[in-house]
């Protein structure tokens, strides 16, 4: 358990994003109510604002807004600037940018101390922080966290961790693998479902270090072909001769057909953007392109198909005009398949328990619970009508429904263990195992 580092301010249950304010002190800061403006986090960074003799514009607080993170790490103490200092931080130009944009775009006055400490903050918080989820299903935020015990962990895109944030912004890592003893610990910097191509770019950019893990090493992605596309003459797969150079030849594993990595390049930004493009409620043209065009260029299992499918899965039950009790039984089936190809991926990649087969074995749940229900309605309608005469709590419904179908209560009690602790889980698996 990692305990997260907070940046002189304690982080509310949730941000309102409505009716909001300018604070009446002048220090250009957006507030949702008189509790924050004189609160007394509020007041000490209000202070320090207004110290800095700001230069307001029309676009001003959307600047501030963007910059605001290390202006806060002033407010730290002595002890945990000191940790600070110790962790991991990039030299590169493009870190720190945001002590400048204050400086250039609001006319803040450092001192030079100051102003040395803040940029080593951003330096620090680019190599180090993570995507700190808030809120519930309904109103979901994110801010991002320094977790200094937790950065320690190298990277790897086959990890033997993951990591959730519970109620109280605790950072909890478990075991996603049996990790042997003497065996380093690793977290994964990337989203496990892009390619090697991707990732190696990402990680090149953003944490400037080339990977050199197993699954980066292996051109086919331990026979899963995320970054592959299918070759025009013989419909076989096309794989990099060496993945890490990004330009560098690709050549058809059964004709032997080679293609410049230009062409490819070309060809995954235009599936890109059309990915991009789509409207995230759009099912109707995200499921005729999986299985038309995509199907003709492009593996199974390669990156633009896996994203597609991953919005699929969270359209289907979700997005207006798709909730459960609207969805049709071919729909459920759909959902259904997905998840369970999607499951099947992630075991190819070696993933183990991670968050992503967590939430995929819930939905694959919720599906077969939907149709079962369907299927035997008036079995289901009974039990139904049983729990609600005697009041009986929600556990107690899946209860009933386990005792009735054995199978599909292993799916619920995994993704359960899985997504302990998470403040972002199911409000179902929350109550459930409580």
């Amino acid at each position: 358990m990692c305990n997260f580092l907070s940046f002189g301010f304690q982080i509310p249950d949730f941000f309102s994003k409505e009716n909001l304010r300018l604070c009446e002190k002048g220090c250009g800061l957006n507030l949702c109510s008189d509790s924050c403006e004189n609160s007394l986090n509020h007041i000490k960074e209000c202070k320090i604002l207004r110290d800095l003799h700001l230069q307001k514009y029309d676009d001003f607080c959307s600047v501030l807004y963007e910059n605001f993170t290390p202006i806060r790490s002033l407010l730290l103490n002595d002890a945990d600037k000191e940790v600070i200092s110790c962790l991991i931080a990039h030299d590169r130009e493009e870190h720190g940018h945001e002590i400048d944009t204050l400086k250039k775009k609001l006319g803040f006055q450092f001192k030079e101390d100051d102003e040395n400490f803040l940029k080593n903050v951003c330096r620090a918080l680019d190599a180090n922080a993570f995507e700190v989820a808030l809120g519930c299903e309904t109103s979901p935020s994110s801010v991002k966290g320094l977790y200094p015990l937790g950065s320690l962990a190298n990277h790897s895109c086959v990890p033997n961790t993951m990591h959730v944030f519970n109620e109280k912004r605790e950072m909890i890592v478990k075991a996603a693998v049996f990790i042997p003893k003497n065996s380093e610990i690793f977290h994964s910097y990337t989203r496990i479902i892009w390619g090697t191509i991707t990732r190696l770019f990402h990680l090149h950019n953003t944490k400037h270090f080339i990977c050199k893990c197993p699954r980066c090493k292996d051109p086919k992605e331990f026979g899963t072909y995320m970054s592959a596309i299918l070759c025009k003459l013989c419909k076989g797969v096309i794989i990099p001769v060496n993945q890490y150079k990004a330009f560098g030849k690709w050549q058809c594993q059964d004709c032997k057909n080679v293609i410049a990595g230009k062409e490819i390049g070309e060809l995954m930004s235009l599936l890109g953007s059309i990915l991009r493009d789509i409207r995230n409620d759009d099912f109707p043209f995200m499921y005729r392109f999986l299985q038309g065009k995509l199907k003709s260029v492009v593996p199974e299992y390669n990156q633009v198909t896996v994203e597609l499918k991953y919005k699929i899965v969270w359209i289907l039950g979700y997005k207006s005009g798709y909730s459960w009790n609207e969805l049709s039984l071919e729909q459920l089936r759909i959902k259904e398949d997905i998840c369970q190809e999607l499951l099947l991926l992630l075991e190819k990649l070696r993933c183990g328990q991670s968050k992503m087969r967590g939430l995929l074995l819930y939905e694959l749940f919720c599906c077969k619970r939907e149709i079962t229900t369907r299927t035997n309605g008036r079995k289901q309608g009974n039990v139904k009508k049983i729990t609600q005469r005697n009041c009986i709590q929600k556990e107690n419904v899946l209860g009933f429904f386990f005792q009735a179908n054995p199978n599909i209560e292993a799916l619920f009690s995994e993704a359960a263990s899985i997504l302990e602790y998470d403040i972002t889980a199911p409000m179902e698996i929350k109550t459930y195992r409580k």
